[in-house]
């Protein structure tokens, strides 16, 4: 899968990001114009390329009690049988630069493939995962990787 991206936050409004982490927080999760984000932080997000900007929203969901899947992925095999179609999902495309799996960074190309849904006034991002290729299960052990084109 992909547990963390890093990406470039130059081309993100600064009260949007405020909103998911404070300034303290940007400066110690900063790497040359770059942020990293993981899913297991307290509240994790992904950027979204959304009609020609950048915008941020909640990674996927953890609540209990909320109607939306509990993950932060979506197999493509299962937006392809119409099992997310109730949530009417729109592919984006996340700007990251690096993923991260299983204590492995790997570098990305050209961003990675997700789904935006809504259910009422609740919006979430759900990275799309794919089986994944002998390189990435060498690299990180996982069955599942980002859609994505992925440089080893």
């Amino acid at each position: 899968m992909c547990a963390g991206i890093t990406f470039p936050i130059s081309k993100i409004n600064e009260q949007e990001l405020y909103k998911f982490i404070t300034k303290q927080e940007i400066a110690g999760r900063m790497d040359d114009g770059y942020l990293e984000n993981f899913f297991w932080d307290a509240r994790p997000f992904l950027p979204v390329e959304d009609e020609g900007e950048i915008h941020l929203y909640d990674w996927g969901n953890r609540e209990r009690g909320e109607r939306m899947p509990r993950t932060g992925w979506a197999k493509l095999e299962s937006l392809r049988d119409g099992q997310w179609d109730w949530l009417s999902p729109k592919v984006v495309n996340i700007p990251a630069f690096t993923g991260y799996e299983k204590k492995k960074w790997f570098r990305i190309v050209g961003g990675i493939k997700a789904v935006k849904v809504r259910y009422h006034n609740i919006i979430r991002v759900y990275m799309i995962t794919v089986k994944a290729n002998q390189d990435f299960l060498r690299l990180t052990g996982h069955d599942r990787m980002p859609y994505a084109k992925i440089i080893y």
